[in-house]
């Protein structure tokens, strides 16, 4: 009897410890890190996307009609990066314009040396199939120019990017754009 006793006791716990434990879901728009590289001067390139490659949008036919290869620039006040450390992602991304970026990454974030703000990152909303890094290149340069009162921070929406319509930002955080 003691034994049947002890063995319900300890199914009992078990049980309620599963329940009130319960497993942790991976958030489906949620970027993780993909993979760094060293930056020409010291900095890192931090590359982040969807792990699983979840995420990816298909666009529709009038999305791309109404499309551009230029937009107008929406600066923000919140989430600017220092001006700096913008400077030599941009440099990064044009002297390195012929490189493809994987299919995967959804933002690129510059590294610099700073413990303030050493973050600046280009993101893009959808994924670009062929995508080089000059193709960001011209967005990030023009948000750089426009943005830069209080640091960079920006954003374009509905460009053209190596064929396809997305969102172009610029800013300090490694989130999605």
């Amino acid at each position: 009897m003691h034994f049947q006793s002890t063995t319900l006791i300890l199914a009992f716990a078990m049980a309620t410890g599963l329940m009130a434990s319960p497993l942790k879901e991976k958030a489906t728009n949620e970027l993780v890190e993909l993979f760094r590289e060293d930056g020409s001067d010291g900095g890192q390139l931090i590359y982040f996307g969807h792990g699983d490659n979840t995420g990816t949008e298909t666009e529709a036919l009038q999305d791309r009609a109404s499309c551009s290869s230029t937009a107008k620039i929406n600066c923000h006040s919140k989430h600017a990066a220092r001006n700096e450390v913008c400077d030599k992602l941009v440099t990064h991304l044009q002297g390195y314009s012929d490189v493809a970026v994987a299919g995967s990454p959804r933002q690129i974030c510059y590294k610099g040396e700073s413990e303030d703000d050493e973050y600046c990152c280009v993101s893009w909303h959808n994924t670009i199939p062929g995508l080089t890094k000059g193709d960001l290149a011209t967005y990030a340069e023009n948000i750089f120019k426009q943005c830069t009162s209080n640091g960079i921070s920006g954003k374009t929406e509905k460009v053209l990017v190596h064929s396809t319509c997305t969102n172009v930002c610029m800013s300090n955080r490694g989130t999605h754009c």
